[in-house]
């Protein structure tokens, strides 16, 4: 099996497209593995002073979990992919290189929380942004009930959480999640690159001692129950009822509990 993500370096800017326009640049258990070992690798290597990451195509950054993969999956597997993606985005917000996501297209999903990770956000003006996981019965895993309150405080949060709605690149800028206002696509391709090339010229030593001390603080437990909620959803009968209606294009069909 061939990679599914592709590394180039120029000077010291190393950029991670993730390869599965097909696909949306879905993440699945191989993508979440290459990326985490790409950026690991750069903690020693100081030739490298910024990551940008990006999506392949003009549809997306990612447009989330890999469904595929996920469908069907009994609690204990679900758990483990659950796992991989939060040791991935710990990965990027651990960091000691900064991390830029270069949006362009959809972030939805794992890949709005893959972007939450990315300590700088640069977006095209065509993108948009959501956790839709409430309308097909299960919850962001990756950290994005962590990452994301703090990003933008509880309130705007829980609305994206729990109303599932996309917002666009504007609405995004106006709650705080981008680093600068959206761009043209050509033009946030060119200011990703032109921060990154910024950032790359400074001391990695200082730049990781930044990130370090504005790095958010919250429990692990905090993460380890996420993953088990997000496990329990996923191989509920909501969750996968709410999975194969996505993938068959329908509404889907959820219990409804008496009180």
């Amino acid at each position: 099996m061939g990679s599914v993500i592709e590394t180039s370096q120029d000077g010291r800017v190393l950029t991670i497209e993730i390869s599965r326009p097909e696909q949306l640049n879905a993440l699945n258990t191989q993508v979440l593995r290459e990326i985490r070992d790409t950026v690991e690798g750069t903690r020693h290597d100081t030739s490298v002073g910024c990551i940008v990451i990006r999506g392949s195509g003009e549809r997306a950054f990612s447009a989330g979990a890999d469904l595929d993969e996920i469908r069907a999956l009994p609690i204990e597997d679900a758990q483990d992919f659950i796992h991989a993606g939060q040791r991935t985005m710990s990965t990027i917000a651990d960091s000691v290189v900064p991390v830029i996501a270069e949006v362009d297209g959809y972030a939805l999903g794992g890949g709005f929380e893959l972007m939450l990770a990315c300590h700088l956000v640069v977006a095209s003006s065509r993108s948009r942004f959501g956790l839709p996981e409430a309308r097909i019965g299960c919850i962001p895993g990756f950290g994005g009930t962590q990452r994301l309150a703090m990003s933008v405080g509880k309130p705007a949060a829980l609305l994206l959480m729990l109303g599932g709605e996309r917002i666009d690149a504007d609405r995004a800028w106006q709650i705080g999640l981008l680093s600068v206002p959206p761009l043209a696509p050509a033009e946030a391709a060119t200011e990703a690159r032109r921060l990154a090339e910024l950032i790359a010229t400074g001391s990695r030593r200082g730049t990781a001692n930044i990130l370090d001390a504005a790095r958010p603080a919250f429990a692990a437990a905090a993460l380890d129950h996420e993953a088990a909620l997000a496990a329990i959803s996923i191989a509920s009968r909501d969750g996968q009822e709410g999975i194969i209606s996505f993938a068959e294009r329908r509404a889907p069909i959820f219990e409804r509990e008496e009180s």
